[in-house]
């Protein structure tokens, strides 16, 4: 009978130790799923953004609440990509355009838009960021869209004309324009 019983207690804690770890499976899962929501949550107040496919999407590519400011400037980088690499005069003249003020307190933004000059960003990005403005237009007004719009022009233009389009000269290169029209359709600048 006492051997029963040693067993009975083996087994028993084979089971607590089974179900512990599954246990602890299922936790480490509620705890994931659970930032996911609150990151969804608090990039969705902060872009006013309702629509939950554009909030999954923009946090799988690592824009979040933090650095969500940098999405405006997705195009600004775009434009030191058109011409297949970004020279280290459009990658200056995109960081001093975009960040001529003060730029502290805003890390996490700046560092997501160096990335963006250092790697080369998904093409998924661009739609991302075209359902972005979209959806913006109508809680902020087409007028200020528009504004907002303009000054991104402006900018990517600068950058376009820094890489010195065909063979040095300050001209824009084809790619160069079209993400600059690109740009005008998005914002209804044309």
């Amino acid at each position: 009978m006492i051997a029963t019983n040693k067993s009975t207690r083996r087994i028993q804690r084979l089971i607590d130790f089974r179900c512990s770890q599954t246990e602890q499976l299922v936790r480490d899962r509620f705890q994931k799923d659970l930032q996911w929501n609150q990151e969804k949550a608090r990039l969705s107040r902060v872009s006013t953004i309702q629509d939950d496919d554009l909030i999954e999407q923009m946090l799988s590519l690592g824009i979040n609440a933090e650095n969500m400011a940098a999405l405006h400037k997705f195009p600004v980088a775009m434009s030191a990509w058109a011409s297949g690499s970004v020279t280290s005069q459009e990658a200056q003249v995109a960081f001093q355009e975009t960040y001529t003020c003060e730029i502290s307190g805003r890390s996490s933004e700046v560092k997501l838009f160096i990335s963006w000059l250092i790697t080369k960003p998904p093409e998924k990005m661009w739609q991302i960021w075209e359902n972005y403005v979209r959806m913006r237009i109508p809680v902020v007004g087409l007028r200020h869209t528009q504004t907002i719009g303009r000054s991104i022009y402006r900018l990517a233009e600068k950058v376009a004309m820094e890489s010195g389009g065909f063979w040095g000269y300050a001209t824009i290169c084809r790619e160069e324009q079209e993400v600059l029209e690109r740009i005008q359709k998005c914002y209804l600048l044309k």
